[in-house]
């Protein structure tokens, strides 16, 4: 054996190491010339045979800016839902005043500066900022609202494991303090005041999504007193705690022009495509099915569950119907030898199946994981790194995480930071 070796080793030439770290070097410079920075050019080669590339879908397969669409309002006399109109300016006045203030958009020099959904939101709103506020912040609405200046008194910036934001705001006109919550519609269903949520609410949500938008919901309650000195007593849970449900604001979620043909180019290199988001299932079908991701005449199955203790409760998109069995339908096989059927889970699900187990046996057949919070994503990529190599493209700050534990990690964005 040590001959054998010793043979071996008179074959290699001892510069081979030095080359091996020329050529990336150079993999990297040409990668540059591109605009692609590569922090670790090590993985330059790993990233020539990648079997599977996770992807997060708002700024990544869609656009980076999402566009309003419009905004459906609750009426709280009857507490339904009144009709759905582009033009928000015509919807409620606490409504208005709560897509106003309800961020953590900031202008320097006359540029918006902020979370891309955040700038979208507050363009909607054609208010402006005070650059002298008062307080936290100063908020001056459009003229032709007649709504007057609003002053942000606290802010509790947006956090994932929450999934809201919330506002305590001072309205000039009134003189009254009012508390906004902003957040995905589950979460805000689920703080609101039961009386306040509409019975047909987690319906026009599902509606909304599967066109393919982006839902926000809104929350309000007016605080006791009128003293902003006295904000700074209360806790998070406290101020949000007791709000009724103000309706929600929708957006549009476009694909960017070249999604659909990279995935394309992926599927025709047997790379498998997987979406990891952050946003409702449903949007992520619809956004999948658009760009090929899931191809089309393909049966979906949404497995979701209200808390990862709970069962999984497994329903056909299209249809509505539930399916007490999925296995069945996983062995279907098409024409091309391929499932005629995917999987996609909520959050809640991919922690229950990591829990039993069942992730090993169902991963390949996943295509969309939703409502994923920054751990679940490195969670869903290392699984997928147990058995290939696998690649996480995102561009924001929640995807940082995912991007550092994958094989290869490939950031999207306009700014040098990118990677």
């Amino acid at each position: 054996v040590f001959y054998g070796i010793f043979a071996i080793s008179q074959l290699l030439s001892p510069l081979l190491p030095a080359a091996l770290v020329i050529g990336q070097s150079v993999a990297a410079t040409r990668l540059r010339k591109k605009k692609i920075y590569c922090v670790d050019p090590q993985r330059i080669m790993t990233a020539g045979k990648v079997q599977v590339l996770c992807a997060d879908k708002t700024g990544t397969l869609t656009r980076d800016n999402l566009e309003h669409y419009g905004g459906r309002c609750i009426d709280p006399a009857t507490g339904k839902f009144v009709e759905f109109t582009s033009d928000l300016l015509a919807t409620d006045r606490l409504f208005q005043q709560a897509v106003a203030s309800c961020h953590a958009v900031a202008d320097l020099n006359g540029q918006l500066i902020g979370n891309p959904v955040d700038i979208e939101q507050f363009r909607a709103s054609k208010a402006t900022i005070d650059p002298q506020p008062e307080y936290l912040d100063a908020i001056q609405t459009a003229p032709d609202t007649n709504l007057g200046k609003i002053h942000v008194v606290r802010r509790f910036q947006f956090v994932h494991a929450r999934a809201s934001m919330s506002v305590v705001i001072l309205d000039e006109s009134t003189g009254k303090l009012h508390v906004f919550v902003k957040g995905s519609f589950e979460r805000l269903k689920a703080i609101s005041s039961a009386r306040s949520v509409p019975a047909d609410y987690d319906e026009a949500c599902a509606d909304l999504a599967r066109e393919g938008c982006y839902v926000l919901a809104f929350a309000h309650k007016t605080l006791d007193t009128a003293d902003p000195a006295r904000v700074g007593e209360f806790t998070q849970d406290e101020l949000e705690s007791g709000c009724d449900m103000l309706g929600l604001l929708v957006f549009k979620n476009m694909l960017k022009s070249d999604t659909a043909q990279a995935i394309a180019e992926l599927k025709h290199g047997s790379t498998r495509t997987v979406m990891i988001t952050g946003d409702t299932a449903l949007t992520g079908i619809v956004i999948a099915r658009q760009c090929g991701m899931i191809p089309e005449n393909t049966r979906v199955l949404l497995g979701e569950c209200k808390t990862p203790a709970d069962e999984i409760q497994w329903v056909d998109v299209d249809t509505r119907e539930p399916v007490a069995d999925i296995q069945p339908h996983l062995a279907e096989l098409g024409s091309d030898g391929f499932s005629t059927t995917e999987l996609a889970v909520g959050g809640a699900a991919f922690e229950r199946l990591c829990a039993t187990g069942e992730i090993d046996t169902l991963l390949f057949k996943i295509r969309v994981f939703a409502r994923m919070k920054p751990t679940h994503k490195v969670e869903c990529v290392e699984h997928h790194m147990k058995y290939a190599v696998t690649a996480m493209c995102g561009d924001g700050g929640n995807d940082s995480l995912a991007l550092r534990a994958a094989h290869v990690g490939i950031a999207l964005s306009d700014a040098e930071a990118s990677i």
